[in-house]
């Protein structure tokens, strides 16, 4: 059998099972481990697959969750990965904090610092930083845009116009999905411009992706991974999968969920 097909079968199978296992498939294919091995890496590196411990699973595609569904989600890794951001942030910068609930747990970790001029197109993040006790050395701005009500975030032309006319220290971005072949990914085409612009009016840009987000495909594509000064996420990521990016010379770093 032609790689080409065996591969196209390996996809027929996980069409049908939830994953699949390497001994099970050489045997099916009456091939080496090894050269499934091969199979299940090209995949992977297509978007199609993510490997998983002895085999592999099929990449799911993400198409978005509400807001407060996600809060609930994987919070102590959340923290853990904006405890990591913060070591990005110095007195008195400047810095866009995207809309997300990765990148609003970094709200808790800012009350040390003095001076940050802080633009975000997150209104949940804007109204924590709107605590005068806690934060009142900062200037908070809001990006216009069109209301996502589900989100409870600003995007579209307004949101773009505002943050293509600034120059920032550091932009601290999210995505819904993280993919080796394809880079950060978003749900909608509708939320890429606003993540773009951000990247192009920061000095460093930082992806912050919790670890559920590496196993999915999404719609639409931010940007490559190597265009991302740092990309944290969480240790529940695989080990194997983490090895992946790191030997594509992508920045990844992995954190604890307790740390």
């Amino acid at each position: 059998m032609l790689m080409g097909t065996r591969r196209h079968e390996i996809m027929k199978i996980l069409d049908e099972r939830p994953q699949v296992t390497i001994i099970e498939l050489a045997e099916k294919f009456n091939v080496s481990q090894m050269t499934i091995r091969r199979d299940l890496d090209l995949l992977q590196s297509e978007g199609k697959i993510k490997r998983s411990h002895g085999g592999a699973v099929k990449v799911q595609r993400f198409m978005g969750s509400n807001y407060t569904q996600r809060a609930s989600e994987h919070q102590a890794e959340k923290h853990s990965i904006a405890k990591e951001a913060i070591k990005h942030i110095r007195d008195g910068m400047s810095i866009i904090l995207d809309a997300g609930t990765t990148v609003a747990a970094m709200v808790e970790e800012l009350e040390s610092f003095r001076g940050l001029k802080i633009i975000t197109r997150d209104l949940h993040t804007a109204l924590l930083l709107s605590n005068e006790e806690r934060f009142g050395s900062f200037d908070v701005y809001c990006t216009g845009g069109r209301l996502s009500k589900w989100a409870g975030s600003l995007d579209g032309f307004y949101t773009e116009k505002m943050l293509g006319s600034l120059t920032v220290d550091v932009a601290f971005l999210t995505c819904e999905a993280v993919s080796h072949a394809k880079g950060a990914m978003a749900w909608s085409p509708v939320l890429v411009g606003a993540r773009q612009s951000a990247m192009n009016a920061a000095g460093k840009s930082i992806l912050l992706a919790d670890s559920t987000k590496f196993s999915y495909n999404s719609l639409a594509i931010i940007a490559s991974l190597d265009k991302f000064d740092e990309i944290v996420t969480d240790s529940r990521l695989d080990e194997d999968e983490a090895a992946v990016y790191r030997d594509a010379g992508y920045p990844l770093t992995v954190v604890s969920g307790n740390a």
